[in-house]
């Protein structure tokens, strides 16, 4: 069964929601970039997976659907996503040598040791 309005319906919804959920990416990107413990409420492994599932659907949207348009709200998606995640280890990173961890401070200390 066919339904053409239906299809371009929810074509419509699929392509407004996730070009607009760019938008909803935003927010969190701007609180990583202020945060100033290391975005430590930031899950990389989280959004990289989340960034893994929109670069596959791209794909599959280009190469098996050929959806255009699907395929460039799932890239798009892919990028926000890679950008939250390159922010984050960023921060991380700013973070952890600024702040060194006890263990890392103890290691420092003792003579002989080094890294």
């Amino acid at each position: 069964m066919h339904l053409p309005g239906l299809v371009d319906a929810l074509t419509w919804i699929f392509v407004t929601t996730n070009a607009l959920r760019l938008f909803a990416y935003l927010p969190q990107i701007h609180a990583a970039l202020r945060c100033r413990n290391g975005a430590s409420a930031i899950s990389r492994v989280t959004w990289s997976y989340f960034a893994v599932a929109h670069l596959s659907g791209h794909f599959y949207s280009l190469f098996v659907l050929h959806d255009a348009k699907m395929a460039s709200v799932l890239l798009g998606n892919f990028l926000a996503c890679t950008a939250l995640v390159g922010i984050v280890t960023w921060k991380k990173v700013r973070y952890r040598a600024a702040n060194p961890s006890p263990e890392d401070q103890g290691a420092r200390m003792l003579p002989g040791v080094t890294r």
